[in-house]
């Protein structure tokens, strides 16, 4: 199998080559279009001068020239496409590489006192979302958050069945995203859900027959008077008769031009989406329905899309002077595509919303997948059966180590707690995210840095990092409270795995030391999971009390003067601290002067 490196690496190649080669056609068509132009220019002028044959070639050179103007789009368009898939497959090697700090990093979706998005730097500057996120759309990065921050642990098979169908499927996936990045539109799919589904009639039910029976009328008056059985004055009757009827309902039909005019790029570019969806079949039940969403049991939604630009191009035909004027007084122009936009929108307005709904999940199945393909020594964790609680991982470690990493085993079950005791910088706090990490991950369906992964399926809480607020007048102490207040709050509504890093910080060491246990005993009878790390040894004499406490620890050695770290978690208590070692290695304090002998 090829690494993913090597495989980006290629992909880069080709896809330059290939964007060489449109580089050509893109000057050859522009040279094959200048002398049509001339060839048309020339007939033009032949024909204008008495030789009317030359007439005839100057129209075929005319329609051969508009359809080399609009092949010239495609190719414009081609050669975009080829830039975006070699800035694609160029970012999949940077990240690769550890650099990712350009990629959006999803700062926006942050929210304060969430149950774990800031203890885990799962957004912002340099977070796991900012490595995982390759969405092309907006909603899809949206919704990529969201799915992060969600804590639904539901589903899982269901969301691991779609990664992995996904995973492989590397060039649909990224001709997805790079049609998706290039897409610019000036209206939001959001404010487009927005207007459809606030919109109402605005014209009365006759105008649904009118339009037809008034141009038949007006075809019959006009066959009348080319047999000369009518006046002329018939004829004129019947075009103020027209531009009568639609006058009352300019003012009404022109706000709806106006704002169904920015729709058709719109929908002209997330059209190339949907037909990416409709043109491909998928396995995984979850795939196929938001796939459902489009293809549905009506006619595809790419044709319905291309139906409304034709009606939307057809109403802005009201700007042509002919049609204003002509097109309005015998066929109520106006009115009838005016009637067929509202037909349209009391189709298809209310659905609109779940189109877009069904890209986005696509763009964000898209990043996961992107994830599976990237790591393919990762793992999907197993899922258990029973009550919600256990997790035994082997070799775990957190994935934004982009060294090679210690790995690290561990077990804990529901209703159990473990105490981690360890020097500073011993890799307490790095252990606990690579857990709280692979759990979430495990929810989302995503595989996990471990060579093996068990558990029953659990959302996650935390208390890691707390601060203080000056507006809400909180000190560090009372806003720490509220933090163990929510957790005691939310495991009194269902089961959560719980890790816990330095808790009660803000206090006395001896009222910290009563208080972590209380708190941990309150806990456990809560029937809580999870980790607790600590420089507090007092903590561990719980587990003389309380089997269902279990000590373990991160260990530090001096060796030759030099501060020593194995990263690995063992069981039972920490003996070794480096603090005092730490102040005098960096000159903080004085090393002890040896005392003289006597």
């Amino acid at each position: 199998m090829t690494q993913p490196a090597e495989f980006y690496k290629k992909k880069t190649v080709a896809y330059t080559e290939a964007a060489r080669q449109q580089k050509r056609r893109l000057r050859l068509s522009s040279g094959i279009r200048l002398l049509v132009f001339a060839a048309m220019g020339l007939f033009m002028y032949l024909a204008l001068n008495g030789q009317m044959f030359y007439g005839i070639g100057a129209v075929v050179f005319l329609g051969l020239f508009a359809y080399l103007v609009s092949r010239h789009q495609d190719l414009k368009y081609e050669a975009a496409r080829l830039k975006e898939l070699i800035a694609v497959n160029q970012i999949e090697t940077e990240v690769l590489e550890g650099s990712y700090s350009t990629l959006e990093d999803g700062s926006g979706f942050v929210e304060p006192g969430h149950p774990y998005q800031d203890d885990l730097d799962l957004l912002g500057p340099d977070s796991f979302y900012q490595y995982l996120n390759r969405t092309g759309l907006p909603a899809g990065g949206a919704l990529l958050a969201r799915w992060l921050s969600s804590n639904d642990f539901t589903r899982i098979d269901s969301k691991q069945e779609a990664i992995r169908e996904l995973t492989p499927r590397v060039d649909w996936r990224q001709n997805y995203t790079a049609t998706a990045r290039m897409i610019q539109t000036p209206v939001s799919p959001e404010a487009l859900t927005t207007w459809f589904s606030g919109y109402s009639r605005k014209l009365p039910s006759w105008t649904r027959f009118m339009p037809t029976v008034f141009s038949i009328f007006s075809v019959g008056i006009g066959v009348l008077f080319v047999l000369q059985l009518l006046p002329l004055g018939v004829l004129v009757g019947v075009f103020f008769t027209g531009l009568l009827i639609t006058f009352p309902f300019v003012k009404r039909i022109s706000t709806l031009a106006q704002d169904t005019g920015k729709m058709q790029d719109t929908f002209s570019q997330y059209g190339r989406l949907v037909s990416q969806i409709e043109g491909a079949n998928f396995q995984a039940a979850s795939l196929i329905d938001t796939r459902q969403a489009l293809v549905g049991v009506g006619p595809p939604v790419s044709g319905v899309l291309q139906k409304f630009n034709r009606i939307i191009g057809a109403l802005h035909q009201r700007n042509n002077l002919i049609i204003a004027l002509f097109g309005n007084a015998f066929f109520l122009w106006d009115l009838r595509q005016a009637r067929a936009v509202e037909e349209w929108i009391g189709n298809y307005g209310s659905v609109v919303g779940g189109w877009f709904e069904a890209l986005a999940r696509f763009d964000a199945y898209n990043s996961l997948a992107n994830f599976g393909f990237n790591h393919p020594s990762y793992t999907y964790p197993e899922i258990g059966e029973g009550a919600a609680g256990y997790v035994r991982t082997k070799e775990l470690a957190h994935p934004l180590l982009f060294e090679t990493p210690v790995t690290n085993n561990f077990e804990v079950e529901r209703g159990n707690f473990m105490v981690i005791t360890g020097a500073n910088m011993a890799g307490k706090s790095t252990f606990l995210r690579a857990v709280g990490l692979s759990i979430v991950m495990a929810n989302m369906g995503l595989p996990v840095r471990a060579a093996h992964m068990s558990y029953t399926p659990i959302p996650l809480i935390t208390s890691m990092r707390t601060s203080d607020s000056l507006s809400r007048h909180e000190s560090y102490f009372f806003a720490e409270l509220k933090r163990l207040k929510t957790i005691v709050d939310h495991l009194q509504e269902q089961p959560y795995f719980v890790i816990l890093d330095e808790i009660l910080k803000g206090t006395n060491s001896k009222d910290k030391a009563q208080g972590s246990q209380e708190f941990l005993e309150r806990l456990i009878k809560l029937q809580a999971t999870g980790l607790i790390a600590t420089h507090d040894l007092s903590l561990c004499e719980v587990a003389d009390r309380i089997p269902e406490v279990q000590n373990f620890f991160f260990d530090a050695e001096i060796r030759e003067g030099t501060l020593y770290f194995d990263y690995r978690l063992k069981p039972g208590v920490c003996s070794n601290m480096n603090a005092s070692f730490l102040l005098r290695k960096l000159g903080v304090v004085e090393d002890e002067a040896p005392q003289q002998k006597s």
